[in-house]
């Protein structure tokens, strides 16, 4: 059961005109929704999660709106809401700060306040005034910001009003960049005592079950390579093979994202085999040299929506 001291969140999302501008290779306003709904769905049920956004094909400063009260369990109602947000108008800040104080000042528990925006405030408001006035009233809340892609000075700024709402800035300059933020952002929630269940949540989303080998010539070998997956969180994926060089010095490169192939300068050659359903099975048939030492991994990647690796089989020894 979840701890007394538990916070609620409630998202303060930036839905303003800039936020259709591109970050990379994606759009502002779907690298947001991308991952507020994988922090949500990371966690607990009897979580409490809301948002409040601003803009949303709504011009001028007053825009603010509560689109999704703070509620335990209603994760398909909070996504389609999210989902539904088209950027359009000005950033608001104070004027949301503001309605999400008048929000919360009835609740006991605590609140975490999260902010994604990728601009400071345009509507002439003081948003760090309106933290210090919750402050003031014996709000018991923290604000966290995660700024998508802004310049120096406002990047300054942020970071002063994250510090007056006793909460943490991240800086997200890619998509890498949003996935770490999130993540850290989770290690901070208090872990329920599950023990019991704690190998369960272990169980990998995607397996090799087998590998066949036939030699067809003293130059080449054909294999079968068999696997397993399972993703309740999709029904749209993909299984991608990674044929890699084996080596028996390790390379020292940083691995930012846990479930993708390690060391990629290793991959000689990759297939994929896409599916529309949760769980499955199938198989690669590939040829290789027959005295090249090579290793193969699998990863798995969610295709709903913009598309995110979810796991990885870990290196199998293809040609022993």
């Amino acid at each position: 059961m979840p701890s007394q001291s538990e916070s609620a969140k409630l998202f303060i999302l930036d839905a303003s005109g800039s936020m259709n501008e591109y970050l990379g290779i994606y759009q502002k306003v779907h690298l947001a929704k991308k991952y507020v709904r994988h922090f949500v769905d990371k966690l607990p049920e009897e979580t409490e999660v809301g948002f409040i956004a601003y803009g949303n094909r709504l011009p001028g400063c007053q825009s603010s709106r509560l689109y999704q009260p703070l509620e335990k369990g209603n994760r398909p109602g909070f996504q389609n809401k999210l989902f539904g947000l088209t950027p359009s108008g000005a950033t608001p800040l104070a004027e949301s700060i503001r309605i999400a104080g008048d929000y919360i000042i009835r609740r006991k528990s605590p609140t975490d306040l999260i902010l994604v925006t990728d601009g400071i405030e345009s509507c002439y408001g003081n948003p760090e005034k309106e933290l210090q006035v919750l402050q003031q009233k014996g709000v018991n809340f923290k604000m966290h910001i995660l700024g998508l892609g802004l310049k120096p000075e406002e990047k300054r700024i942020m970071q002063s009003l994250a510090k007056t709402g006793n909460g943490k800035y991240y800086n997200v300059g890619e998509d890498s960049d949003f996935f770490l933020a999130v993540e850290d952002l989770l290690k901070q929630e208090p872990q329920p005592k599950r023990t019991e269940i704690e190998p369960e949540k272990r169980k990998p989303k995607i397996r090799i079950s087998d590998i066949e080998r036939k030699q067809t010539d003293s130059e080449e070998n054909f294999y079968r390579v068999k696997f397993v997956f399972e993703n309740s969180d999709s029904d749209n994926q993909c299984v991608i093979l990674n044929l890699k060089r084996r080596s028996s010095v390790s390379f020292k490169t940083q691995n930012w994202n846990p479930q993708r192939t390690t060391e990629p300068e290793r991959v000689l050659r990759t297939e994929q085999i896409c599916f529309k359903t949760k769980k499955g099975e199938g198989e690669f048939q590939i040829s290789a040299p027959a005295h090249l030492p090579l290793n193969l991994e699998l990863e798995l990647w969610d295709t709903k929506g913009i598309p995110s690796s979810v796991d990885k089989s870990g290196e199998k020894n293809l040609t022993e």
